[in-house]
C-alpha cells in the first residue's frame, strides 16, 4: 500500500478521497478500519503521505486493545488481499 504502518499515524483525509473510497461502505471496526481505508485509497491510486508519530514506551498501565481487536487488525490485510485475488466483497 505504500505505507509503513497501516494501523497508526496521523491521518487527514480530503473530502474527495472519502467520497471516492466510499467511506459509508467501510465495515471494519477498531484499528482495522485504518487498514481498510489505506487499502481502498491505494487501490484507487490515491497518494498517501505518512506523518510518523513517536510514542515513548509505556511505563504504566496496559493496552486497551482486546484480543478480538488485535486479531481483526492482524487478519484484515489478508482478508482484503484474498478478496481482491478472488474478486469478492471483503467486508465483514
Amino acid at each position: 500500500m505504500g505505507v509503513r504502518d497501516a494501523t497508526a499515524g496521523f491521518k487527514a483525509w480530503r473530502a474527495e478521497t472519502l467520497r471516492r473510497i466510499d467511506i459509508a461502505s467501510i465495515r471494519s471496526n477498531g484499528y482495522s478500519f485504518q487498514v481498510e481505508m489505506n487499502y481502498r485509497a491505494a487501490q484507487r491510486g490515491m497518494r498517501i503521505a505518512e506523518i510518523s508519530i513517536h510514542f515513548i514506551d509505556r511505563t504504566q498501565g496496559a493496552s486497551k486493545m482486546s484480543l478480538r481487536v488485535q486479531l481483526e487488525s492482524a487478519l484484515m490485510p489478508w482478508k482484503l488481499r484474498l478478496a481482491r485475488q478472488f474478486d469478492v466483497d471483503a467486508r465483514p
